[in-house]
């Protein structure tokens, strides 16, 4: 129980002093720059080859991957250059968090195991129809040295990076002292499992997402949470390289 009190307690956050306008701002900017840079990249990659997006390709997947991503960039870009805030964090240094982020991926890794297998065991009595998701399927099938190795880029580094910033660095970081913790992680967990959009991943998905924000709360640094996702997703990756597919 002493552990559990100290995570409860552990804070190196402090309150973020941003409005709901602001708040606001930031979703509508995040939306707005998916939407227009996926379509961007994608066409922009059809336009060069000279035929039109198949959006089941791996390049058009990987064209519109960076773009969904890079969005979320560019909406903190400009949420910083609009918003003025002060911030009182005490992160620790980069060394110390991605310790932390190291020895947080092994515990998260460890919980999950069984979580995804009563998970599945549950959908599956229920006779929900299992599907993988169109990334996992793509790169099991391969393609040229260029297109794996944009998409590993794309997985293992850029989409950690960016889904940090948008689901921990900002959704839990407002969150946070405004409701309580268990509201907070559940908010922030729930919508990043949605958007994943698929039933089977969905709660090895909120996990993860939770025990992201217990890190970077207990950190203050967004680069603990950032080791632990690129590792889940390095770790995911070479399973379904040298494994065989599976639904995270």
């Amino acid at each position: 129980m002493e552990i559990f009190e100290k995570i409860r307690s552990g804070n190196r956050l402090a309150k973020w002093n941003i409005n709901p306008i602001d708040f606001g701002l930031f979703i509508c900017f995040v939306f707005m720059g998916s939407f227009l840079l996926s379509g961007l990249f994608a066409n922009g990659y059809a336009y060069l080859i000279g035929g039109e997006p198949d959006l089941e390709s791996l390049p058009i997947v990987i064209a519109s991957g960076f773009g969904l991503q890079l969005s979320s960039v560019l909406a903190w870009l400009l949420f910083k250059f609009f918003v003025t805030y002060e911030s009182e964090d005490r992160p620790d240094s980069f060394k110390k968090s991605v310790k932390i982020g190291v020895v947080g991926f092994t515990c998260i890794y460890l919980a999950l195991i069984p979580s995804m297998l009563v998970w599945k065991a549950l959908l599956d009595a229920l006779q929900f129809e299992y599907e993988y998701q169109l990334p996992v399927l793509l790169v099991q099938g391969g393609g040229s040295p260029l297109e794996m190795s944009l998409m590993a880029l794309l997985i293992v580094v850029v989409a950690p990076i960016c889904e940090e910033i948008v689901y921990r660095g900002f959704l839990f970081r407002y969150l946070n002292r405004r409701v309580s913790l268990g509201f907070a992680i559940a908010i922030s967990s729930g919508i990043f499992a949605m958007m994943h959009l698929n039933l089977y991943s969905f709660l090895a998905l909120f996990i993860l997402g939770g025990g992201l924000c217990l890190v970077y709360r207990l950190s203050g640094n967004i680069v603990s949470s950032i080791t632990i996702h690129v590792l889940f997703n390095l770790v995911n990756l070479l399973m379904i390289f040298f494994i065989e597919p599976i639904q995270l």
